[in-house]
């Protein structure tokens, strides 16, 4: 979700299209569940649209794995190919890394406490609606308020109920975390004997401070899957037949998936395998899928991503207190204008809050580092100086 985005990125225009689709197909999957019963629950005859629209609102937990590969292939391929040049800093790699975490994630929180605390009051929402389900403000003492702080909630204790969402910036939090040290050790000229065990010290720390080990160990290969993709695409070895066998693994997977006909960690897998191997193929990622555009929806991603799940479930109160019906047996409607309604007010509201937040990332990165680079600076030697220079200062 926060994949660092910049003017190299638009090299890559795939990526770009990627990782906008993906957000909107988050946001579709977590709007649908408000509005419409689950697909199996329907009464009546299925047509083509509905089930192509149940199918497209259904992928957001393997729009979540996509996110993850690219963000392998921008933060990972970037601090492999750094580390190779002998130019990697690890100061500057936490800053730049912190930034653009905190620049959004930090607003998000607010933005989602200010919603439940100004729905509470304006609204009259009934005992079971989407803000009274979320409404405790319940941090679980001092270790989980902490832990949801600290950017790690989803990854070393539970996600916050308010914004559920927030879960998967714990575990790429975790990933930017402990990157640094597996790629290094990867790259050490030690025995592989060596290079393995401490490895495997460095993992059995961060299983150790996970909650979810299962989720742990698929999202961490994910990444890596995407650190594998840039150095191949860096080669070039990915043909345009291959790259679009990896769009149809990608497809696969979104479709065993729906069907149910694999778990979700299987569907997973095919989704992540496929993703890297697209994006791993030159011609296909360099093929100007309308760039401005997506340049422009992947720059405001990472906002969608942190602030919808609070702005539905505000929205969702909203037309409930006006007297809308909750998901009924059959869509109708009513239900398709609520839909569309929320996604647009949400999209309308993650781009205003981004050109606060989301944009500045460039300014406030470069302000810390331009402090961090003050402050890791010798001191200027002395030099002598003339008496016509002592008195004039």
């Amino acid at each position: 979700m926060t994949q660092y985005h910049s003017k190299k990125s638009h090299r890559w225009p795939l990526l770009d299209c990627l990782r906008a689709t993906a957000a909107l197909l988050v946001l579709f999957a977590h709007s649908r569940d408000f509005y419409f019963p689950n697909f199996d629950k329907l009464v009546g005859p299925h047509g083509a649209f509905l089930t192509l629209f149940y199918f497209i609102t259904d992928l957001g937990d393997e729009a979540v794995v996509i996110f993850f590969v690219l963000s392998g292939f921008l933060v990972g391929g970037s601090l492999v190919e750094s580390a190779q040049r002998g130019s990697f800093d690890l100061a500057h790699y936490l800053v730049a890394r912190f930034t653009r975490i905190y620049v959004v994630y930090l607003p998000a929180l607010a933005i989602t406490q200010a919603i439940f605390w100004f729905g509470s009051i304006l609204l009259n929402d009934a005992e079971d609606g989407a803000l009274t389900r979320h409404q405790e403000l319940d941090f679980g003492g001092v270790s989980q308020a902490v832990c949801d702080l600290s950017g790690l909630q989803g990854f070393s204790c539970r996600a916050w109920e308010q914004n559920p969402a927030l879960w998967s910036l714990g575990f790429e939090w975790a990933l930017y975390l402990f990157a640094p040290a597996i790629i290094l050790l990867i790259l050490w000229k030690a025995s592989p004997g060596l290079r393995l065990t401490a490895i495997a010290l460095v993992c059995s720390i961060a299983a150790t401070l996970c909650t979810y080990p299962s989720r742990a160990v698929f999202f961490f290969s994910t990444w890596y899957l995407g650190v594998g993709a840039r150095r191949i695409l860096r080669a070039g070895l990915v043909p345009l037949a291959l790259g679009f066998f990896g769009v149809g693994l990608l497809i696969l997977g979104l479709i065993l998936r729906h069907v149910k006909a694999v778990g979700q960690f299987e569907a997973g897998a095919f989704v992540a395998v496929g993703t890297a191997i697209a994006i791993a193929c030159r011609p296909l990622a360099a093929f100007p899928f309308a760039p401005r555009f997506f340049s422009w929806a992947a720059g405001f991603s990472y906002t969608l991503y942190a602030v919808h799940l609070p702005i539905v479930f505000l929205i969702v109160a909203i037309f409930q207190s006006f007297g809308f019906p909750r998901a009924e047996m059959a869509p109708s409607p009513a239900s398709f204008t609520e839909f569309w309604t929320t996604i647009a007010i949400c999209l309308s509201a993650a781009f205003l809050v981004s050109l606060v937040f989301e944009s500045r990332t460039e300014q406030v990165r470069a302000a810390l580092l331009r402090r961090c680079s003050h402050r890791a600076a010798p001191p200027a030697p002395a030099r002598a100086e003339r008496p016509t220079e002592i008195a004039w200062k």
